[in-house]
């Protein structure tokens, strides 16, 4: 276990956690930083619910109140009737050209609202910190970062999917460059967005700590007793346009064999609904599928538990490296998933198969159907082998511990 740093406070800044039911990562994450800090304060960003009701924390975290209000006329109001700085933002919208696309001046706008409320509290919350404090953004969306008001401050930022890549933003993103050149320590969850740290964005290596999330599994892989007359499958995700969980559908849709196929997805989402009139399209005598709709990470864990599943299936558009993913890895599950992101640095031809983004449903359905060979069986091991040897919590979250305390 790693030694507490005294007389020392980790300030961490969410998005909602522990509001609502998102962020479940840092909610893993959180108990290994509040053995290793005197005390954990935490800034959420806004709450998505309509009450006040937070997630239980370890005893030595405080959750203050949230930077933004529920209501969209006091977050305007806040975020134009202040004097925090606005130098930051107006550089910004004519060196990338911000101006050129609405949904970019949409996004640029909103940004600058929630930073200017942030910096106006975070201001008067820094003064009653009498002890040394260190910075942690959960999320690469981190402007108060590059003001004075964090200067003296070690400041360390995780990046993940959709807080990172250009791509999956119309190719802007605020304050990128100088939000990454403030801070002392960048936490990449994966290598590709390491590498295009470096890159794209010219940051020196020595800055750069890869580090995995994890997760945290006792129960070991799944006893496998091969049952040739039954294939299930399991998808964990939300249920929208980049997830392309609709694709597992059709392909089921093509399926004309005799053997029982069972498809178990875990997740909601904006097309949820749409997913469910397409099953029904689906269903046949040897096809079942069930939605379980969103499920928590105990539920998705005794499924696995008490059901041998043969394939867990990822066929999203983008990733970072899908806790999803490495759930499955934990109990031997093997895996077919696209090769986006950072999936490949979990997913290889040994534990699994990475397939290329543009994989149709017919595709899918050959990769899985096999299981009919021995390599299927060492795929299983592979698997689990891959969990314990890359995405361990206990593992990634001590080495976290021990960076942050050379800090």
């Amino acid at each position: 276990m790693p030694k507490m740093i005294k007389d020392n406070v980790l300030i961490c800044f969410t998005a909602s956690f522990p509001y609502g039911n998102k962020e479940t990562f840092f909610e893993n994450e959180l108990p290994y930083l509040s053995v290793a800090f005197e005390r954990v304060i935490i800034y959420p960003l806004y709450n998505p619910t309509s009450n006040e009701s937070k997630r239980k924390v370890p005893i030595n975290v405080d959750v203050y109140p949230t930077f933004v209000s529920k209501n969209k006329a006091i977050r305007v109001f806040s975020g134009i009737f202040n004097f925090s700085p606005v130098s930051y933002y107006i550089k910004d919208l004519f060196e990338q050209k911000v101006y050129l696309s609405v949904f970019n001046i949409k996004k640029w706008f909103n940004s600058l609202l929630s930073f200017r409320t942030s910096y106006a509290t975070l201001k008067e919350r820094l003064k009653k910190i009498d002890k040394k404090c260190m910075l942690y953004s959960y999320w690469a969306e981190a402007p108060l970062f590059v003001t004075s008001l964090c200067k003296q401050k070690v400041k360390v930022i995780r990046m993940h999917r959709s807080d990172f890549y250009l791509e999956v933003n119309n190719n802007y993103l605020p304050l990128r460059q100088q939000i990454y050149d403030s801070s002392d320590l960048l936490l990449p969850i994966s290598r590709d967005i390491a590498e295009t740290l470096k890159s794209h964005y010219n940051i020196n290596e020595r800055k750069i700590f890869l580090n995995y999330l994890g997760v945290d599994n006792n129960k070991g892989p799944q006893i496998y007793n091969y049952d040739s007359s039954l294939i299930r499958i399991v998808s964990c995700s939300r249920v929208d346009p980049i997830k392309r969980v609709d694709l597992i559908a059709e392909a089921l849709l093509k399926y004309q064999g005799s053997k029982k196929i069972e498809w178990h997805h875990f997740g909601d989402g904006m097309l949820f609904e749409a997913l469910k009139k397409k099953v029904k399209e689906t269903l046949r005598e040897n096809v079942q599928i069930y939605l379980h709709g969103w499920s928590t990470q105990e539920q998705i864990y005794n499924f696995y538990e008490t059901n041998e599943v043969t394939w867990f299936i990822n066929v999203s558009l983008h990733e970072g490296v899908p806790v999803s993913i490495m759930e499955a890895l934990s109990f031997g599950i093997p895996v077919i998933a696209t090769n986006v992101g950072g999936t490949a640095e979990s997913v290889n031809e040994t534990n699994g198969f990475i397939v290329p983004v543009t994989i149709n449903s017919e595709e899918l359905l050959n990769k899985i159907l096999e299981i009919e060979d021995r390599s299927y069986l060492e795929r299983r091991n592979q698997a689990f082998i891959t969990w314990k040897s890359q995405f361990v919590a206990k593992t990634n979250y001590d080495n976290l511990v021990e960076k942050l305390k050379s800090l």
